[in-house]
This record gives structure tokens, sequence and C-alpha cells, in this order.
């Protein structure tokens, strides 16, 4: 390898001229370069230096030592010292001495440019000759020793994470700001770089420009600059530009938070663990992730703070083979420690096959571990962030069942006590990962907060389940306290079946007191609401199995779990089937325990209504007896009083259930029966004369009244009243009761196919039917809505459709019942409107002594 040299100071006149000049160059140099080069080795001496220094005074001069990008891509190392006066007597002469690195070239043995600080292979004059060969190498200084470095660092704690933050930034980003440090030393500036050189991955290292001295920061280029404190004042307001950092002055409290890899960077500087920023370089992780860096800082027992301890254990978790297991095992124990590890146990790890430092990110030899504690490390947190916790409970999982018991057991306490006392989730190891003699402690310890925890209603359920599993495994007597959790777990679960899942359910398999107890618990509370508990257990498989008798808790598991079950109220399935089997599920007689039956009646039938038919068969199989001792014929009664008009049962029901339940039935309802029941009698042929007034009078005792019962009940009296009014004077009741929803079933019943059919046929029912409609002509009310759509609407188109054979049938039958009857017929039939108008609002009825107001067919 060849770098081409570079002399340039005041000399006196020559071929090239006089005064500052380039006094010696390797030939081939190209003069871009030579021009670029011009401008960067200058030297300004500093503002209070001595205008003609003595020898002494002229050594402390600062050194400007640089490392620069030109534009064609290649790097100028230059070294630039002041001379004092030149060959002509003048001050303020210098001399610089710089090699070149083509494109893509670098030191001989891949060495780091600051390594060249102080270098013997540097002049301080132009050599003899003027064509300086090709250096073939360039010797590392013996200046920046490792213990120097290391009490440097030390001293610049306040900074470290400041100005590697900057470096991240630097290497992440070209247009981040540039570095300027203010150091009344370039040597310290020196040491910076080679701060700055150890910490970056070795790719960045290379690209690292920068200069330990100028009078200029604003116009130097480089990414690192150091300044004297004189030369910093100008610089306020450039933090867009640069970044300063001066160490003369306390850090401002205020500046921007260092990332995690900075502060990871800084503490591995501060304990002077070097070795480990190689070994990271070599570890899979993206660049200026905190994690590999962390992980071995931990494994070496270097305290972080808990962003480091989260991103190492993660980092660990993911890449479990890359460290050893005495490194896993030492970041193991300081993960578990929650303050400082004393400094006499640290370890340096050592890269299994690998030598523990390498020569290319550090300027000098390997350097021996250090023993000298860290003076800014502060105690872990004895309960750790959730973040911490959960990724140690992450890696504790991947790893623990690999570590030797006397070190798994203090992190597996760590997370039993991060599990007691975080307020999010935490999973804590298997009783397992402990030892006797540290579940005992724990015991001790946790033991009342564990108690108080459990018993605190306030927070849920999530939490007290998981503390008890924990109290559990560690021996605390948390009996007294099951019962208080079951009953609120058994709200939650009712308010919201969806929170039943693995929690829970391991839960309850660990403590099988829970477990009997939070079915006790349901149990009671399918006493009170079966259409909760079986919503429930429709949506959370909650195993029932239990030596105790649990009969409603039973018997919702049955409707919830069994392919008919569930209830929808269409009345198509086999509910009485389903009511057997459901007091079956119960697992007890329900003979002995009446209140079984009401339970089973809300599961099968749900808000619907048991039709008559369903509610006949119960009464008929259970026994009156049992329905009045389980409070459950209100059921039969409603079955009755919503029962389908026209259904046969539900008179049938009416009549069974005034027989059973003689003295319970409320007035109302007992009314409401009674009609029901004389509607029964109607369709029997049983019921006594005076049906209107009976069923009237029933009304007014029943009101009000269900529609169905009225329509059931006046629609078999209307039918009855149309087809056969019987010996009594029915139909005169019935204008006489001046009842609208009476007469209004009545036209409804004439209206009928039946009776249109029964018209047409049978001559005696028409002339029947006429001589009724007629009565009571002008009366109003609830029968003159009636009458004439009943004489026009009903009646008349039925004689229309008759020949003349029929009619004349019909005027015999009205000539068979005396009076005027069929002489009123033949003028109400001829066409006009004259004689039906005489027929509506004339009587004849006092003008024919001994006529009826009503007929019969």
């Amino acid at each position: 390898m060849s770098l081409g040299q570079l002399h340039y100071t005041s000399a006196p006149p020559g071929p090239d001229g006089s005064g500052f000049r380039f006094t010696a160059l390797t030939p081939g140099l190209p003069q871009s370069v030579l021009r670029e080069a011009e401008q960067l080795i200058g030297y300004e001496p500093p503002r209070n230096a001595p205008a003609r220094p003595s020898a002494d005074e002229l050594d402390a001069f600062p050194r400007a030592f640089s490392y620069s990008e030109l534009s064609d891509g290649s790097r100028l190392l230059a070294r630039t010292v002041y001379t004092g006066a030149d060959y002509s007597g003048r001050w303020g002469n210098f001399h610089a001495h710089a090699v070149h690195l083509a494109p893509g070239q670098q030191l001989p043995d891949g060495a780091l440019p600051v390594s060249a600080w102080e270098s013997p292979g540097w002049a301080t004059a132009t050599p003899e000759g003027g064509a300086p060969p090709p250096l073939s190498v360039l010797p590392p200084s013996s200046g920046l020793d490792r213990d120097g470095l290391i009490a440097f660092a030390a001293s610049r704690a306040p900074w470290l994470a400041a100005v590697f933050t900057d470096l991240q930034r630097q290497a992440e980003d070209e247009t981040a700001p540039q570095i300027v440090l203010v150091e009344r030393d370039s040597a310290d500036v020196a040491r910076w770089v080679v701060l700055a050189s150890t910490v970056l991955p070795r790719r960045a290292v290379h690209r690292l420009t920068f200069t330990t001295y100028t009078r200029r920061p604003h116009l130097a280029g480089q990414r690192i600059i150091g300044v004297l404190p004189d030369d910093a004042h100008g610089l306020a307001g450039s933090g867009r530009r640069q970044r300063v950092h001066d160490c003369a002055v306390p850090p401002a409290p205020d500046g921007p938070e260092p990332t995690p890899w900075a502060v990871a960077a800084a503490r591995i500087w501060s304990a002077g663990a070097l070795e480990l920023f190689q070994y990271a370089d070599r570890l899979p992780g993206e660049p200026f992730t905190a994690g590999p860096l962390s992980a071995l800082a931990l494994c070496a027992g270097i305290d972080l703070p808990s962003p480091h301890r989260t991103a190492a254990a993660r980092w660990a978790c993911e890449h479990p083979s890359e460290l050893s297991q005495e490194e896993l095992e030492g970041l193991i124990q300081t993960l578990a420690e929650p303050g400082h590890t004393p400094a006499e146990t640290r370890r340096t790890p050592a890269e299994p096959g690998r030598t523990p430092a390498d020569p290319r990110h550090t300027p000098t030899e390997p350097w021996p571990t250090p023993t000298a504690p860290q003076p800014d490390v502060a105690p872990v947190p004895a309960s750790p962030p959730p973040a911490e916790t959960a990724a140690l409970a992450e890696l504790f999982a991947r790893v623990g069942a690999g570590l030797r018991p006397e070190i798994a057991a203090p992190l597996a306490a760590r997370l039993f006590t991060a599990a007691v006392r975080s307020a999010k989730p935490v999973r804590p190891p298997d009783r397992g990962a402990l030892t006797d003699e540290v579940a005992r402690r724990l015991a001790a310890e946790l033991g009342p907060e564990l108690r108080a925890g459990i018993a605190d209603a306030a927070g849920g359920t999530g939490r007290p389940l998981r503390l008890l599993r924990m109290a559990g495994s560690l021996g605390v007597d948390c009996a007294d306290l099951v019962p208080s959790l079951a009953h609120r777990l058994a709200s939650a679960l009712l308010a919201d079946p969806s929170m039943y899942g693995g929690e829970l359910d391991g839960t309850l398999a660990d403590r099988p007191d829970l477990r009997s107890a939070l079915l006790r618990e349901l149990d009671a509370a399918a006493g009170a609401a079966p259409a909760s508990v079986t919503v429930l257990l429709e949506r959370a498989p909650l195993e029932l199995e239990s030596r105790e008798a649990l009969p409603y808790l039973r018997m919702c598991g049955w409707i919830a779990r069994s392919p008919s079950g569930g209830g929808d109220g269409t009345g198509a399935r086999d509910r009485t089937g389903e009511l057997r089997a459901v007091l079956g599920a119960a697992g007890v007689s329900v003979v002995a325990h009446p209140p079984l039956l009401r339970i089973a009646f809300r599961l099968v039938w749900g808000a619907a209504t048991p039709t008559p038919e369903e509610a006949r068969y119960v009464l008929a199989e259970q026994g009156a007896d049992l329905h009045r001792t389980a409070d459950t014929w209100p059921f039969l009664v409603t079955a009755a009083l919503n029962g389908r008009p026209g259904d046969p049962h539900t008179d049938e029901l009416a009549h069974e259930l005034l027989t059973a339940f003689p003295t319970l039935l409320p007035p109302r309802d007992r009314a409401a029966l009674l009609l029901l029941e004389f509607a029964r009698d109607l369709r029997a042929g049983g019921a006594e004369p005076g049906w209107v007034d009976r069923i009237l009078g029933l009304r007014r005792a029943a009101e009000p009244v269900n529609p169905p019962v009225l329509e059931h009940v006046f629609g078999r009296l209307a039918r009855q009243l149309v087809h056969d009014p019987g010996p009594g004077r029915e139909l005169d009741d019935l204008i006489r009761g001046n009842d609208a929803d009476l007469c209004a079933a009545y036209e409804q019943a004439a209206r009928e196919d039946s009776v249109r059919d029964r018209l047409l046929r049978d001559p005696r029912f028409l002339a029947a039917r006429f001589v009724d409609w007629n009565a009571h002509p002008q009366a109003g009310g609830a029968w003159g809505k009636v009458r004439g759509p009943l004489l026009d609407g009903v009646l008349r188109p039925a004689v229309r459709a008759l020949g003349a054979q029929e009619l004349a049938a019909v005027e015999t039958a009205l000539t068979e019942r005396g009076g005027r009857y069929a002489e009123d017929f033949r003028a109400w039939n001829r066409p006009g409107a004259l004689s039906r108008l005489g027929l509506r609002f004339g009587s004849r009825d006092s003008r024919t002594p001994g006529r009826r107001r009503g007929g019969d067919s």
C-alpha cells in the first residue's frame, strides 16, 4: 500500500515561488487534490496565543489533526502544527504534513484514521529532497492508551450519551448537524474521536471525518469539529447546522433525549468494557439498535436503565443461540437484580472462538477487563415497568427451562413479584422455576399483597384471578376469599359472557374450590334469571360436572346445549317434551323442589306463552297441587287468556283452571275464564238461556278483557245467534245491550261463507234471518249500524241469487210464521227504494198483535 505525501509551509523562493506553498509532494498527486488540500490544511493560532511564543509555549499550541473527504471521493489525513517564525523571521508560520488516500483506500492494516494522532510518522519540517516517497505505514500513536481513554470517558460522562446520539444521527442521515466539541486541549478532541470510532459500526467509522482544531468552525466541512472555548461563542443559534457540546460548562438539562443505543454505548465506555463494541458489531440486528449492545453490557454486569433491559431481553429472546451459556446466565443474573451489580462480579464476555478484542475498532492493542465501578449507574426499580416485565417474561419462557435452578430462580422470583404488583397482566413462570427457599420467601413477602388484590372488587376480576393462581403456586392460603371472588366472577360473566377465556379457564382448572364456588353462584343466579345463565352457557364452554346438585344450572345447561333448546316462541317444537327433559336434567325431584317447575317453564317458553293445548297437557301431567305449590298456575291462566280464538282447547283449559284453582284466581281473571267457560257451554249446547246478558255481565267484571278472549267468546256467541238463536229472546237482548263489539261480531259471523251457503240452500233459514234482521228497524246505536249492512250486504245478494221456486219456498216459510212477514218480504224484494224505505223507517210491530221480535230457524 502507498500513501502519497504532502508537505505545506512557508518556504524561501524557489521554482514554485515563495511564501506558503507545497514544499514536498509525492509524484503523481492530481492538481485538483492539491487545490482542495490547500484549503484544508491551513492554521490560525488561538486568539489569546502569544505573538512570539517560547519553545515551551509553542509546544502547547493546539494540533490541527484532520481527516477530510475530497470532492473526488478520496480522503486526506493531515496534521498541522504551529512552528512560529518562518525562514525570513516572520511569525505565523505552520507546517502541514498530509497523506492522500485514494477512493476506497484505507490506512495500512485497516487502521482507523484517528489512530494516527501524534504518530511517529508525522514530520514537523519539510524533508530533504523535495519529493518524498509514498508511505507504506503510518504507525499508531502511543498517546491514546486504554487507561487514559477510560479516565477521559469517565470525566466526560455527562456529555457521552448526547455526543453518541449525534454520531448515530450523522450515520443515519448525511444531512444531520455537525458535532462541535469545545475543549481546551486539541488532544481531548482526538480522544473524543477515539471514543466515537470505537462505538460506531465499522462501516460508519471510516466515513467519519474530523478536525481536532479550527479557528473557523462555520467553514469546516468535517463531521466532528474541535474548537477552543474562545472560538465557541459565535456558534450560538446554529443548532440546525451544528450541535455544540461545550465540555467546559455543564450540559443543559433540557437538551434532546439521548437515543437508547447512545446511552448503552456511554455506559459501556464508562465501564471500560470496550471489547463489547467489537462483539456487538458482529451480532445480528439493525445498526444502532439497543438490543445487542445492551445484552452484551448486561451479560458483563453493566447496569442499564429499564428500556435497555427491555431491548436486551427481547433481542436475546429472538437470538438465544448468539450468546454462550455463560453469557446467557450472566444476562439472566443481571436482569434478575433490581439494583447495582457489584463491580467485582462483572464479567466481560468473550465470543466463542474469537479473541475478546479486535484492532479494527480501536487504535491500540486489546485491553483488559476493567474493575472500576461505574459512577453514573442508577439503581433499577424493584418493580420494573410493564414493558420490561413483559420482555423478561418472554425471555424466561424461551430460555428458562435450560437454566440452572440457582440462575433461574431469582428472575422467576422477580417475575412473580412483578405479576403481583403490576396493574397489567404478567404471566409468571411455573412454580417449578422457583426453589423451595425462594418460594417460601415470596410467600412471606407477597402474601398480604396477594390477599389484598384478590379481595379488591374495584378493578374487575382479571387481576384477582391471576393473583389467586399465584397464591396457589406459592402456598398462600386464600380459601376464605374464594366465595366473594366467585360471586363477583359470576356477575361479570352474566354481564359479559365473552370474558370467559383462557385465563379464567386455567384458573378454574388450577383452583377446584373457585370452580365449585362459581358453579354454586351460577346455580343461584339460574334460580332468579335463568335466561341470562342460559345465554352464558351457550357462549362459554363452562364445564358443569360437579358432585353438587346444581339443579337450576343443569336445567339451563340442557336448554343451552341441546339441539332443540333455547326456545324460539313459534310453538313448532314439542315443548311439553322439552319440559320433561329439562326437569329430568335437574337431577332432583320436582315434587321435592317445586320451584324447579317455574324455572323450567321460563326456560322452555321464555317470554312466549304456552298454547292452551300445551297448558292443558302440563296441567294434567304435573297436577294442580304441584302447579299451585310451584306458583306456575299463572302461566296456565295466561295461556288461556291469550289462546287463539276458535281453538276448543282455549275454553276447555278455562274450565279446567276454574276447577283446579277456584280460590287462587283474581276476580278479573276469574271473570275472563268464566267467559271462556260459557263459550265452551255454548259449543256443547249446555248453556242456559240469557246468553247475551250472561256474557255482557261477565265482560264488565273482567274489564279490561284480553282481545283474544273477547274474539273467542263473542265469535262463539255470534255464530250461535246467527245459526240457532235458541228459544230465548237472545237477539232482542243483543239489540238492547248495545254492545258495539258484540254487534260487530254478529255481523262478522253473518258474513261467513257457511251462512251464505245456508241462505242459498235453506229457505226456512233465510226466512228466519229476514225476520231477525228486520227487528227493531228504528233502533239506533250498535244494532242500527249493522242492521242495514246485514239486509243489503248479506241477505239481498243471497235473495237475488235464488230462482223463482226458491223464492216461493221462502215466502211459504214466512207465511207459515203468520202476520205480514211474507207481504213485507215481497215489498222489500220489489225493485225501487220506497218499499225499502218504508220497511227501514216504519214499524209494523205495533200493527201486528202477537208478533215476535225474534225469530228462529
